[in-house]
């Protein structure tokens, strides 16, 4: 037997009731599951299984600074199933749940058994869950399941978590693995020279397409239906071919929740129940910059003495550097500063950390945010310190361990760099998480701090043979939840201590059920450049992808991090005019905070000079000026599950240009449309505007308005004069006002 079939029971053909909605149609050759309105939800492929096993490893290698090259094992006639019975479909749960049972058969005639159960929970949301019977097949070490469902040439999938390459994933296939996003990400030559196995980088650093911080096994569709699997094993979504998704997943118990939605904002709305809802944004952080700084305090006083003469509205500095910082080097010899992981501030840089941060800074209304990470390093060679919470920690069994370590406490050491080792906290050990809180509660929030970077998440090698954890548990289950529990950690301990509306804490690595513990994510590394693989433009992509996945509010880097000085190979500095562009970006974003990059004196700053200077405080007062429309926004992600950037498709799902859109433009809330600046060198951008009755679309500056009829337009965009569109008649209830007011003054200057 090598041709694939599926064979259903005449005694089991009709219809069955899954609840007050659902119900499930035996057919001869295939099954469909339909919904409200009796809409087919879902629909498997004629005479083909939807459900199938398959065995091997996949080989998913773990290099330096969390980086995984991903090798699928091929599913083929040898290895996988190519047959499928549907024997018995039973009611249960008092007629809410359904339960299909067969058997699936390998070409060689061995065969696994399978259950397939489907459970109402609501009218719009209904649980499903395949087991496989390996106990059958005792020869084989690893099953995984493939689950296949009918798709068609014009449905396109969004979300995904945050994928920085491609808007629609129609047409690809997308690994679900949590991992440092790479450098360059298909930019050339940047990625072929990170990914050089021989180069000066070490392996596989560049990245591709598909890599990224936030991976979440979920995607809602243009067909108005979405799927979430409540795994945590590796997994791939192909969507490949026209007429199907095939879900492939390194478990033998497959669990997962069907959605339909009446538009795409009811289904974000509707997945959002499950993955949680980010908590509201404090006020205090939309009325003005978070200014990032790294040198010590009198570096931080003059530049904010600098700010404050050209009025600049400042919500807070963010110090990453409070805990100090140690010299490291590249591959090439290239020197730079890079943070101490050992969480308590440094009295070189800050020697009077808790009065500078409530005597000095709260009293000019500025708040400090700090830093923090999963990673806790050996500061022996530290030249001042008062903790070594690293050595505390490993004493204490607080670490990840590994098994083949030949040291004493056989605690598992991660590189991050040449010379910057350090161990990773064992989430899964209460007394660990415990330890934790209360070190980052006396060290950063005793002393006033407001909130903090949360850093990285996405280290933890995968294969159980690497990773020993306090629970037991496998790190091939508990590598994609790692940072949802680093995120699960903090709102615990905000809410411990009474910040829950004050404290700001901010994440790029997340998975699934992340956002409900958190209230602010942030794009990561990207490289300070234009392009859409690694640049500024794929930050738009990533933000907007997020907000399918309930990562409603974000921001990115003003200007980029990822800083490369390795002439004549590879130069990656930042320009004054990607960092004006991103000042003028991230005005229209949930938050506007700075970063100097990894190699700050090689970058273009916004404190360099008076030029800089003047535009930060421009486009932080734009910033500010759509705090009353911003905060609106923010409630309603908390109250919804909407992001604040939303992609055009969730009000024009039918238009295929709209469809393909991917960084070029996008929605802030419903009544503003930006599109940012995204090229060097160019003053006019082109923005479409989807055909729509009834409405037109002001341009700010030249109050030029706009009837939308699926027509590209073309408009300058000078410094200071960012292509944003008005919805009108307005629907904003006055909440533009100030933001009007302000763009109406610049334009009579």
């Amino acid at each position: 037997m090598t041709y694939l079939a599926l064979s259903v029971a005449d005694a089991i053909k009709g219809e069955f009731r899954i609840g007050a909605t659902y119900y499930l149609v035996v057919h001869k050759a295939y099954i469909t599951i339909h919904g409200r309105d009796n809409k087919v939800l879902f629909q498997f492929l004629p005479d083909l299984p939807f459900i199938q096993s398959s065995y091997g490893q996949d080989q998913i290698i773990a290099g330096d600074g969390g980086v995984f090259k991903i090798t699928e094992t091929e599913d083929g006639p040898s290895n996988t199933t190519v047959a499928q019975t549907v024997d018995t479909v039973v009611t249960s749960n008092n007629d809410t749940g359904l339960q299909l049972t067969g058997t699936l058969t390998f070409a060689d005639d061995r065969s696994v058994g399978y259950s397939f159960h489907l459970q109402e929970l609501s009218s719009k949301q209904l649980d499903f869950s395949i087991q496989l019977d390996i106990a059958q097949d005792n020869n084989k070490d690893h099953h995984r399941i493939l689950f296949s469902f009918e798709s068609n040439a014009n449905e396109d999938f969004y979300g995904f978590g945050e994928q920085f390459s491609y808007s629609t994933l129609k047409g690809q296939k997308v690994p679900i693995f949590v991992r440092e996003q790479g450098i360059g990400r298909g930019e050339e030559p940047v990625t072929s020279i990170l990914n050089d196995p021989s180069g000066v980088f070490g392996d596989f650093a560049g990245g591709d397409s598909f890599t990224t911080y936030c991976s979440v096994p979920q995607f809602l569709s243009t067909d108005n239906r979405g799927l979430v699997l409540k795994n945590s094993e590796y997994a791939s979504f192909n969507l490949q071919k026209d007429d199907r998704v095939t879900v492939r997943l390194n478990a033998t118990l497959l669990e997962g929740r069907f959605f339909q939605g009446n538009d795409l904002l009811d289904l974000v709305s509707e997945y959002t129940l499950y993955s949680g809802r980010m908590h509201r944004l404090p006020d205090w952080i939309s009325d003005g910059a978070v200014v990032g700084i790294q040198g010590g305090t009198e570096k931080v006083r003059k530049i904010i003495q600098q700010l404050q003469h050209y009025k600049t509205p400042i919500a807070a500095v963010w110090l990453q550097d409070w805990c100090g910082k140690r010299l490291q080097k590249t591959p090439n010899g290239v020197e730079f500063k890079r943070l101490w992981w050992n969480w308590e501030s440094d009295d070189t840089l800050y020697p009077d950390w808790s009065t500078f941060v409530n005597d000095e800074l709260k009293s000019q209304n500025i708040r400090v945010l700090s830093y923090v990470n999963t990673f806790l390093a050996n500061v022996e060679k530290k030249q001042s310190y008062r903790n070594n919470y690293f050595l505390e920690a490993e004493s204490h069994g607080y670490l990840v361990k590994d098994p083949s370590s030949k040291s004493k406490h056989q605690t598992l050491i991660i590189s991050s760099g040449t010379d910057f080792e350090a161990g990773i906290l064992d989430l899964t050990n209460p007394d660990a998480v415990i330890w934790f809180k209360s070190i980052v509660k006396q060290h950063i929030y005793d002393a006033g701090v407001s909130g903090m970077m949360t850093d990285f998440g996405e280290y933890l090698p995968y294969h159980s043979d690497k990773v020993s954890l306090h629970s037991g548990i496998s790190s091939e289950v508990y590598h994609n939840r790692y940072p949802q529990e680093w995120a699960k950690l903090h709102s615990e301990l905000v809410h411990e201590i009474g910040l829950e509306n004050e404290a700001v804490c901010f994440y790029r690595a997340g998975y699934t059920r992340t956002p409900g513990y958190i209230n602010l994510m942030w794009a990561g590394d990207q490289n300070v450049a234009w392009d859409e693989h690694d640049g500024i433009k794929s930050a738009v992509t990533g933000m907007l992808s997020g907000g399918f996945s309930g990562f409603s509010i974000t921001h990115s880097d003003i200007g980029g991090y990822t800083t490369i000085s390795a002439a004549p190979l590879l130069e990656l500095v930042r320009s004054k005019e990607l960092l004006f562009r991103w000042m003028e970006l991230s005005a229209f974003t949930a938050v506007f905070r700075t970063h100097e990059g990894i190699i700050p004196e090689l970058n273009a700053q916004f404190y360099d000079d008076q030029e800089s200077l003047a535009y930060f405080a421009y486009c932080a007062k734009l910033y500010a000026s759509l705090s009353p429309y911003r905060k609106k926004l923010i409630q309603e992600a908390h109250a919804k599950g909407w992001p604040l950037m939303r992609h055009l498709v969730f009000y024009y799902p039918h238009d295929p240009i709209v469809r393909q859109i991917s960084y070029s433009q996008y929605l802030l809330g419903d009544s503003l449309l930006v599109a940012p600046m995204l090229t060097p060198s160019v003053s006019h951008v082109k923005v479409y505007l989807p055909k729509e009755e009834g409405v037109t679309w002001r341009h700010v500056w030249s109050n030029q308005s706009f009837t939308p009829t699926g027509q590209d337009i073309h408009v300058a965009s000078p410094f200071q004069r960012p292509a944003v569109f008005i919805k009108e008649p307005r629907q904003d209830g006055g909440l533009l006002d100030e933001f009007i007011a302000f763009t109406a003054q610049q334009d009579s200057v």
